[in-house]
């Protein structure tokens, strides 16, 4: 089993185990939300565009509101188990970190955690140097990123002000998708407080 796999399901289980109405990590949403979200950004594309831009995020929830009130939760939860057909040719390569970070939305918020294997954090390593990228952009500073498991190190960018992170691929990941996480930044005062601030807009 893959890890986007594996991620899905024991995100599927811990949604069954909760119920509907357990806390996530996701501002303002029970577990019955995050089902629902994650249920139609794979069965309805007409429900995308406002996932990633405000301008539509009202559409996109009524559509999420409407499929709950239709399915009820647990349909909506065995449905997820087996990617939808907007995303199940890509499923390894989009949903590894979608399933991933969910998961952890969810077990964060809850008191409980997962173990990683060292290859799934290998598997995850070139997902958080993705997001790096993007918050080095916004950032425009010298970002440097050093895994604490293995000692492996990626620079990004040029320029003054730099910052470096350090933590878990996983920890990373959460971190650079705005959750908190176990991560180290250090930098100059002045340069963390503009990191904070870039990020903090994307």
């Amino acid at each position: 089993m893959k890890f986007a796999q594996r991620q899905r399901a024991a995100l599927a289980d811990l949604l069954e185990e909760l119920g509907p109405f357990a806390p996530t990590k996701c501002e303002g949403w029970q577990t019955q939300d995050l089902a629902a979200h994650l249920y139609i950004r794979e069965r309805r594309p007409d429900a995308l565009p406002g996932i990633g831009s405000e301008r539509f995020a009202d559409r996109t929830q009524r559509i999420q509101m409407a499929e709950l009130h239709r399915n009820g939760f647990l349909p909506i939860v065995q449905a997820i188990r087996t990617p939808g057909w907007i995303m199940r040719p890509l499923d390894n390569l989009v949903n590894s970190s979608e399933f991933f970070i969910h998961h952890e939305d969810v077990l964060r918020a809850n008191g409980r955690s997962q173990t990683l294997t060292a290859k799934e954090q290998q598997h995850l390593w070139p997902v958080a140097k993705v997001l790096a990228r993007k918050a080095q952009h916004a950032y425009q500073g010298q970002l440097t990123l050093t895994r604490t498991d293995t000692g492996a190190r990626q620079k990004i960018g040029k320029g003054n002000r730099p910052i470096h992170l350090s933590g878990l691929p996983s920890e990373l990941l959460l971190y650079l998708s705005g959750r908190e996480a176990d991560v180290e930044v250090t930098g100059e005062e002045d340069a963390v407080a503009r990191w904070k601030d870039a990020i903090g807009s994307l």
